[in-house]
């Protein structure tokens, strides 16, 4: 201390401690938000999912309002379509009856056939069976347009399947003859 004056160098900078203390709290702040964030889902099971629900909302609207419908799917997504005045059209004052278009790397597949089709089947005699045979278009060698299916409100619902497929996986909506809609994971059905 000569003269009176004090000599000291100013630091700049982090010390090493204070390096560590805010990685570990950029450590923290990160786990906190990867264990809130929702799971990823892939599209083709929202869209089998969002599918079943509305085939349960249009069941059900059939039997509140007295409305015979159908559905009508294509590659592109779905419908459903009221009988009116003898001809079928998309049911007015009804959003959740819509068209509703699927993902755009989700492919489908309608899948059904009548009991009669069946016991063929069956008896072993798939030969007598041909596309022309399979209700409402759903033959294999018909054209890819839409295809649809009747929604029977009396409860007597002709079974059907959609395969809903994508690179991220595959999964199944099933309505049954009972009209109860299931939704499964196609991997783990095989």
């Amino acid at each position: 201390m000569a003269g009176g004056r004090l000599n000291l160098k100013r630091q700049r900078g982090l010390t090493l401690v204070e390096l560590l203390v805010v990685i570990a709290i950029l450590a923290l702040a990160s786990s906190v938000v990867m264990l809130t964030a929702p799971p990823v889902r892939p599209a083709v099971r929202d869209d089998a999912e969002r599918f079943a629900a509305r085939t349960e909302m249009a069941l059900d609207d059939m039997i509140s309002s007295g409305r015979v419908l159908r559905l009508s799917i294509d590659p592109t997504g779905y419908e459903f379509e009221a009988l009116a005045g003898g001809e079928w059209s998309p049911p007015e004052r009804a959003a959740h009856l819509s068209r509703r278009k699927f993902d755009g790397r989700t492919s489908v597949m309608l899948e059904f056939e009548d009991r009669t089709i069946a016991n063929l089947r069956a008896l072993g005699a798939e030969e007598a069976v041909s596309a022309d045979d399979q209700p409402n278009g759903a033959g294999a060698d018909r054209d890819k347009d839409a295809r649809t299916v009747p929604l029977d409100p009396l409860g007597g619902q002709t079974p059907f399947s959609v395969r809903f497929s994508s690179p991220a996986g595959s999964w199944v909506v099933t309505v049954d003859d009972a009209a109860t809609v299931s939704v499964r994971d196609d991997a783990v059905g095989r």
